[in-house]
């Protein structure tokens, strides 16, 4: 099908379009971007140069999508923003393109960053990623897939979020957060494995024990991390869940993120 592109849209003469695309009033496409088949861009959006949208995307109202990073060490470099296939990004979202640093910014397949949430330079997110309202997300955050961040999270440079993790709303994200973890309070913490969202996506109730039993020994064996993740290598031989755990905490740099003494597995 053709695409539909308000008359009172205005796109760069290099960027290309795919097929079954609508492009809304008001917007401002530039130069060297490539949206792909069947997405949607709403009215005053603007996507900036080197951006790459994947196929079925919707980008609603006032998005600034690719812009320039807000960053000082930003010197005018090539660097580029990539979306996978049917992600949403909501109301005024704002999703910067990477630095020298790492070169890109990337958003996974079937991802939903809801209204006023903010991706900065360099950041990688995996698939099904959902980030509720107001997310502000600093430069060279990671992101593994299925994860779920709460409305108002703050989350600092460099942190890292493992897989199937869910974030609390209003956290103040500082360290990284192991795969599978449950985070909530003030000052924010481990409170327990995310359960529901794991029997979401299918995993056994044996699995799930599995990983419970993972995070005692890291969380509540009182034993330094060390020694921990020497425990669980030798107790959960051949268990991926539990190699996920440990390949994670090894390359922490900025330290995870712990469980308060009083909270029970």
């Amino acid at each position: 099908m053709a695409s539909t592109i308000h008359p009172t849209a205005l796109i760069d003469r290099s960027a290309e379009i795919g097929a079954d695309v609508t492009v809304g009033p008001y917007t401002v496409i530039e130069g060297n971007v490539v949206i792909g088949d069947g997405t949607s861009v709403g009215p005053h959006v603007v996507i900036g140069e080197y951006t790459s949208i994947g196929r079925q995307c919707r980008i609603f109202h006032g998005a600034a999508v690719g812009l320039i990073p807000q960053d000082m060490k930003f010197k005018g470099e090539k660097t580029s923003l990539r979306i996978g296939d049917r992600t949403t990004i909501r109301e005024f979202c704002t999703l910067n393109r990477g630095t020298a640093a790492r070169g890109e910014t990337v958003i996974g397949n079937d991802c939903l960053l809801l209204a006023y949430s903010h991706v900065a330079h360099d950041c990688v997110l995996g698939d099904h990623v959902i980030a509720s309202n107001n997310l502000g997300m600093a430069g060279h955050v990671a992101v593994g897939s299925h994860v779920t961040i709460g409305g108002m999270c703050a989350i600092h440079q460099f942190t890292r979020i493992g897989e199937y993790a869910m974030i609390g709303a209003f956290s103040w994200v500082t360290q990284d957060i192991v795969p599978f973890a449950l985070t909530g309070s003030d000052p924010v913490r481990v409170v327990d494995i995310n359960k529901v969202k794991l029997e979401r996506c299918s995993f056994s109730s044996e699995r799930i024990q599995e990983v419970k039993r993972a995070f005692r020994i890291l969380f509540r064996s009182k034993l330094k991390l060390a020694e921990a993740i020497r425990s669980l290598v030798e107790g959960f031989p051949g268990n991926e869940d539990v190699r996920r755990i440990v390949e994670f905490a090894k390359k922490s740099e900025r330290g995870i993120l712990r469980m308060r003494n009083s909270e029970q597995l």
